[in-house]
């Protein structure tokens, strides 16, 4: 697999999960993650699996989190586990109404899955 090949591979899955996220749609969120998968927020309880992965982004769903964003920094890996750091942003309305936007880095690491996809096995933000 070339880097080309893997960071284009990335991307997409970028761009499926921010779409995921932007619709609300969290069972399509936890199908991006591998069946080992972990997401380990900022300051928050570990969500290891998919009902824990959904839940919790059904969480910030129906908390108004949107707009959300991931800019693909940099890519390594090889045939079988890939990284990803970045930038995330995203955007809530806080008590008054008012839009606030807050970002943060992101790593992803993901493993190739047989059918040669490739799902998130650990995701992590500040």
């Amino acid at each position: 697999m070339t880097a080309n090949t893997l960071q284009s591979a990335i991307a997409g899955i970028n761009t499926a999960w921010d779409a995921a996220f932007n619709r609300g749609d969290a069972p399509a969120l936890a199908a991006l993650y591998d069946a080992e998968g972990a997401v380990l927020p900022a300051g928050g309880d570990a969500a290891i699996g998919a009902v824990q992965i959904e839940s919790l982004f059904a969480g910030a769903i129906a908390q108004g989190i949107h707009n959300h964003h991931i800019e693909l920094h940099a890519v390594a890996g090889d045939a079988g586990m890939a990284t990803q750091r970045g930038r995330w942003s995203a955007q809530a309305r806080d008590a008054e109404g008012g839009l606030q936007t807050f970002s943060g880095h992101i790593t992803v690491v993901y493993r190739r899955q047989p059918d040669g996809s490739w799902r998130a096995l650990t995701h992590t933000w500040n």
